[in-house]
């Protein structure tokens, strides 16, 4: 594959990325049923849902991770690539890369936790957590962002296009 062809893949994953972000937090990403209740969760809810009982730390740690997270990923590498080719900001560039390159990983513990949660939380009739489409949407947007950010080379910074 060609650097223009990485490129433009890297644009396609980016532009991916920011289509799949609303349906990913408008869109549940669980059903909850407690005693009967049967209660669709966004992961907006779902923040609020933790503030309501009392678990505000663990609300702000969600919504941290879930929403502004992978809304400033996409926001940094619309700017890289933005800049791509320029020789403007080069070092600050290079080193948001480094910290999305290290921290991209570890974008998929949401739903690693919903995974067991979904797994744990079968309790028959008193209870039950299923997850829903938009949990599909959140992990595209994870993905695209990880991938975007793996296929964009480092040394392209540095290289200035005429």
């Amino acid at each position: 594959m060609t650097s223009g062809q990485q490129l433009g893949l890297v644009k396609a994953l980016l532009l991916t990325a920011i289509i799949f972000y609303i349906p990913s937090n408008v869109v549940p990403v669980m059903t909850m049923t407690l005693n009967g209740n049967v209660s669709p969760l966004t992961v907006m809810g779902g923040v609020r849902e933790m503030i309501q009982s009392g678990l505000w730390p663990v609300g702000l740690i969600v919504f941290l991770a879930s929403i502004v997270l992978p809304f400033l990923k996409i926001i940094i590498m619309c700017a890289i690539l933005w800049l791509h080719g320029t020789p403007l900001y080069r070092e600050e560039r290079s080193r948001l890369h480094r910290i999305m390159k290290k921290i991209g990983n570890w974008a998929m513990i949401d739903i690693f936790l919903l995974s067991i949660i979904a797994a744990v939380g079968q309790l028959g009739i008193l209870a039950s957590i299923h997850a829903e489409p938009g949990a599909l949407f959140f992990s595209g947007v994870l993905l695209c962002n990880i991938f975007s950010c793996e296929l964009y080379l480092s040394k392209w910074i540095w290289k200035e296009i005429k």
